[in-house]
């Protein structure tokens, strides 16, 4: 349900992307995009008194519940002030009026979503995935329509301000209605140290990670037009499609197993390596067809205007296939119960692409995207080094679950390549050719999966049950055992 919860805000989210970046111009966009990043740098200092700490507690009282809605009122207020104090600053930095009544708004928006944190805190901690997940997407309509609405009826910038006031009513409507906690908001500081104690490494961590995916757009704001804000916001939306489409599910599969194996103390080395093949053979092919087939997925979703983000997109999706260890790397750590390793390898990290990153940034979008080149190989090198310390396993058994995900991403782009030669090479299509590029991407997939007798065979032939059969058999034995040695040895969680 969660799963489906991701790819309905997905659907939704990109809906919106498409008929606002028709709407309204790369500036107006880089104004919006400027606006919401400060207040995400801003308010993110509330995660040092997250209300996640309600999940960890082994009870909860009702006092533990007033603080934190406590606590979350009381930092929204000081930071709310704080911003309102540094509003005519801000507007007179980036010579906007229009974004006044932006963060006036925004301001609203984020107090009132506060005041669900609470009771979606606790909605899951009781397993109440489903619950979250209508709420969210209910939500995440609202949003969406009040915003398109808006835009069509030209409030540009404002329009983005509005639809985050509408869902956030219904965000913390629908949780308030759901959970019925109002005596939560009744005063209360007794819980305070288990919030701070809780808050300090978590907390620090969240605030780094909203400062990471902030800073980019915040600099760039300070030294080019807004539209160049506009366009490499929309280059990041776009080469993330590989993360929101694939990585995330696949993310689904493969933690829950690795973090039972994490709990009942088995050999941890081969679970975690498992799961990177497991990513690996599905994020890989999904990046490189998404780097062939930008071009005619950026004109459908931006139209026309935009033409400057397809490179700056390439090269950002060419560039994450460095990123498959580090999205592991925090879970991982927390569950083998290394607190303070995770909090260093995730400021560490951050922290040296950020300023690698911001360097880039003087020098324009391209100077940016090829500095993930440097950024996202350090990420990935220290998230190695981080996890090996803990659950050692040796490079070339790393090596060993990468080889068959590397030849599988190799059969995946073999036949939309040569299609592309034979269409003289250009990566613009039509509708009709990137279909059968993609389809031709699908099938060397499944080709290469049942070539290598890669691990996650035996996921997609689970699913299909009898009529995997023939699949089964078709396999070629003499593939089958090398390349998935480490899979064989032992499963995810043992």
């Amino acid at each position: 349900m969660a799963t489906l919860g991701q790819y309905l805000a997905l659907v939704v989210s990109f809906v919106t992307i498409a008929v606002v970046s028709h709407l309204m111009t790369p500036a107006e966009i880089g104004l919006s995009v400027i606006g919401a990043s400060a207040i995400t740098m801003i308010f993110s200092l509330r995660e040092f008194a997250t209300s996640d700490f309600l999940i960890q507690l082994d009870t909860v009282e009702n006092n533990d519940v007033r603080t934190a809605m406590t606590v979350m009122v009381i930092l929204t207020v000081f930071l709310s002030l704080a911003l309102l104090t540094a509003l005519p600053a801000l507007v007179s930095f980036y010579k906007s009026d229009v974004l006044k009544p932006f963060f006036l708004l925004m301001i609203l928006a984020v107090a009132i979503e506060g005041l669900s944190f609470p009771g979606m805190a606790l909605l899951r901690r009781d397993m109440l995935f489903g619950k979250v997940t209508v709420i969210k997407t209910i939500a995440a309509v609202v949003n969406a329509g009040v915003t398109i609405l808006f835009a069509v009826l030209d409030w540009s910038v404002v329009s983005f301000a509005l639809g985050a006031i509408a869902g956030s009513v219904t965000t913390t409507g629908l949780t308030l209605l759901t959970r019925k906690d109002w005596w939560s908001f009744k005063p209360s500081l007794k819980s305070l140290a288990a919030v701070s104690e809780f808050g300090r490494y978590k907390g620090a961590t969240n605030v780094v990670d909203r400062f990471y995916d902030a800073l980019p757009q915040i600099l760039l704001g300070s030294i080019m037009p807004s539209a160049a804000v506009g366009k490499y916001s929309r280059a990041v939306t776009i080469s993330g499609l590989a993360d929101r489409l694939v990585l995330s599910a696949v993310f689904t599969v493969a933690f829950p197993a690795l973090a039972a194996a994490v709990r009942e103390k088995v050999d941890i080395r081969q679970s975690y390596l498992r799961a990177i093949s497991f990513i690996t053979v599905v994020y890989w092919p999904a990046l490189l067809m998404l780097v062939l087939l930008i071009t005619p997925i950026s004109e459908v979703l931006l139209g026309a205007g935009w033409d400057e983000v397809i490179p700056v997109a390439r090269l950002l999706a060419l560039s994450a296939v460095f990123w498959f260890p580090v999205v592991l790397t925090y879970p991982v750590l927390i569950g083998l119960g290394a607190n303070r390793s995770a909090f260093t390898f995730n400021i560490v990290s951050r922290s040296l692409s950020a300023i690698i990153i911001c360097g880039a940034g003087f020098f324009g979008l391209m100077a940016i995207a090829y500095s993930q080149f440097i950024a996202l190989p350090m990420q990935m090198l220290l998230a190695l080094i981080y996890v090996r310390r803990h659950a050692y396993f040796a490079w070339s058994e790393l090596f060993a679950v990468l080889w068959p995900s590397f030849v599988v991403s190799l059969a995946t782009i073999s036949g939309p390549v040569i299609l592309i030669a034979c269409l003289g090479f250009r990566l613009s299509f039509s509708g009709a050719e990137a279909i059968y590029i993609s389809f031709l991407g699908a099938v060397g997939w499944f080709a290469g999966i049942l070539l290598t007798a890669h691990p996650f065979r035996d996921e997609i032939l689970a699913a299909m049950g009898d009529g995997s059969r023939w699949l089964r058999a078709w396999s070629p034995s003499s593939l089958r055992s090398a390349p998935s040695e480490v899979g064989e040895r032992t499963s995810i969680g043992g």
